[in-house]
C-alpha cells in the first residue's frame, strides 16, 4: 500500500482531459504534472517534479517520527494525513499515529514468529496453533511478557 511506503508518487492520478496528478490524494493546481495527451506519461513520471515529491513524503517527518521504533512498518503514512502536533509541538504528525504505534506494537510479537517460521522452512499460519496452545495464565507466545488471554484474545 502507498500510505505505509517509504516514499509516494506511485499512485498517481489521471483524470478524464489527460490532466496527470502526482497523486489521488492531491489532485489540485499544484500537484499537476501536465496532460498525456501533450506530453507521454513516461516523461511525466519521471519529471523532477514528481521524484520530489515522492521523496518528500520521507524528508519531511517530523523528529518524533524518524525516531519511531515502528517507521519502518508506517513511514508516516500518507501526507494528507499529517496534520496534528507532534508531542514536542513540531507540525507534520499523522493524526492515526497513536493508532499504528499500539497496532504495530501489537503484532510485532506474532510477525516475528510468523517470519522465524518461515525462516525455519515452515508455514506461516502455524503460528495459530502456537497461539492456541497458549493458555489463559501462560505467558503471550509473543514474548510481550503479558499473559496469553490478555495479551492476544482469540
Amino acid at each position: 500500500m502507498c500510505v505505509f511506503a517509504e516514499t509516494c508518487g506511485n499512485a498517481v492520478a489521471l483524470e478524464h482531459n489527460g490532466d496527470l496528478y502526482s497523486c489521488d490524494h492531491f489532485v489540485e493546481p499544484g500537484y499537476r504534472l501536465g496532460n498525456i495527451f501533450e506530453t507521454h506519461m513516461v516523461e511525466l513520471l519521471a519529471a523532477p517534479e514528481q521524484r520530489a515529491f515522492g521523496e518528500a513524503k520521507r524528508d519531511t517527518l517530523p523528529r518524533y517520527c524518524r525516531d519511531c521504533e515502528v517507521r519502518f512498518a508506517c513511514h508516516g503514512e500518507c501526507p494528507k494525513n499529517r496534520f496534528t502536533l507532534t508531542p514536542d509541538g513540531e507540525p507534520g504528525l499523522n493524526y492515526l499515529c497513536p493508532g499504528y504505534k499500539a497496532f504495530f506494537g501489537h503484532i510485532d510479537g506474532p510477525m516475528r514468529l510468523m517470519a522465524d517460521l518461515l525462516r525455519r522452512g515452515r508455514y506461516a499460519d502455524e503460528v495459530m496453533g502456537v497461539f492456541a496452545q497458549a493458555g489463559r495464565n501462560d505467558a503471550c507466545p509473543c514474548g510481550s511478557g503479558r499473559k496469553a488471554k490478555v495479551c492476544h484474545q482469540r
